[in-house]
């Protein structure tokens, strides 16, 4: 996503581009496609995009693509498989109004236990979110599952100075940065496709399938791009940008300390009935105290995020979804059957988010003159997401 973004915002500099995607695919965890085991279009992964995220409303902007997204409330609806409760965090007023409307609270809390939101507006480069919040009341119900939703990264690990910079840019600003964007159709239709067009039509080349090997530096300067299917000899005013993960361009680049600690993340999409989309009243849904962390309620299936899910790397397929869908039939409260279901793992999803790692990315200098890097891990005050991928693509043509 960030390779594309690069190019779009090029595109708009007139600055020629030449796409080589290792995938025979673009979009990397933003891509769409379809399953012949659902006979429909599925996400590679689910994405909470909200109104905050002003590089992804402009990305869309730029790509004629802001009439396929659909905008949902700004409330997140959870459910506790423990204790049975439902709860709905309203987000539609004020966050000092929200915590002193009873109805919005989580239930068996009080007004005091959310003073732990005010320590998130200051908080060190070096704290964890466990750190700071891990003895308030509403850790389990609230803190870890946005963390780990937000982050990929166990709150014991997850920065706690980038969460801090989540809840100013959305809930601390007020409700209108906190409604929830979603593609009316997929990701792949919103995002992934319409940037191809997009930059073809300014004249961008776009080759798959060809693994970057090798690159050549001269004089600090990249001088030769080997790849599997052809060798690029560069020109003195040529710019080369890689949007690859950490671990990849440290390979490429010796000598170069970056994260190599990655967490999964797991989405299992199932085949239902028609009918039974109707079953569910909310498009989303947080899952507390069980294996199923997010539910997302498509046009003609259901899908389930679980994020930081290494320990489930090795699970049998048959018996996670299993337990998922035995999950998924109690928040319901009704028997029902899922027609097929297919499991998609993204091992190195993201990297650990963790104060350390978050300091290695900060001191990454060592790079060619002629060599511009993005990627959503590049934006180490930013979680890896949508936002942060776009940013970095922008922020890498920015400095031409």
């Amino acid at each position: 996503m960030s390779g594309l973004s690069a190019a779009v915002h090029a595109s708009r500099k007139n600055i020629k581009v030449e796409i080589h995607e290792s995938a025979k695919f673009p979009g990397g965890r933003c891509r769409s496609f379809y399953d012949t085991k659902l006979k429909t279009d599925i996400d590679n992964g689910n994405h909470l995009v909200f109104s905050a995220n002003e590089n992804f409303k402009e990305f869309c902007e730029i790509i004629g693509t802001t009439s396929s997204l659909k905008e949902l409330p700004p409330e997140l609806y959870f459910f506790d498989f423990d204790s049975k409760d439902k709860w709905n965090l309203n987000f539609s007023t004020s966050f000092y109004k929200l915590l002193f409307d009873k109805n919005n609270l989580i239930p068996k809390t009080k007004l005091k236990d959310y003073l732990s939101f005010l320590k998130f507006f200051f908080v060190s480069q070096n704290s964890s979110v466990f750190k700071i919040v891990g003895q308030s009341k509403i850790f389990k119900t609230f803190w870890e599952p946005l963390t780990i939703g937000v982050m990929n990264t166990d709150p014991s690990k997850a920065s706690a100075k980038v969460l801090s910079n989540v809840l100013k840019k959305t809930l601390f600003r007020g409700p209108k940065y906190c409604k929830v964007l979603q593609p009316i159709e997929n990701w792949n239709n919103t995002l992934i496709e319409p940037a191809i067009n997009h930059i073809i039509n300014k004249g961008g080349k776009i080759f798959y399938s060809n693994i970057l090997r090798k690159i050549v530096i001269s004089k600090n300067k990249v001088s030769e791009l080997w790849f599997t299917n052809k060798k690029i000899y560069l020109k003195d005013n040529d710019k080369v940008l890689i949007s690859i993960p950490p671990t990849n361009l440290s390979k490429i680049l010796n000598g170069n300390n970056l994260p190599k600690e990655y967490n999964t993340i797991l989405n299992i999409h199932f085949k239902v009935k028609t009918e039974y989309i109707a079953f569910f009243k909310k498009p989303i849904v947080g899952f507390v105290n069980s294996i199923s962390q997010w539910l997302f309620v498509k046009n003609d299936h259901l899908s389930i995020t679980v994020s930081d899910a290494n320990s489930l790397n090795n699970m049998d397929s048959n018996i996670l979804v299993n337990k998922v869908w035995e999950e998924i039939s109690s928040y319901l409260n009704k028997k029902i059957n899922f027609e097929s279901f297919q499991i998609v793992r993204e091992k190195k999803a993201t990297y650990v988010q963790s104060p350390n790692n978050i300091n290695l990315v900060r001191n990454f200098e060592k790079k060619p003159e002629n060599l511009l890097i993005a990627g959503d891990w590049t934006q180490y005050n930013l979680p890896c997401t949508i936002e942060a991928s776009i940013l970095s693509g922008k922020k890498a043509i920015d400095i031409i």
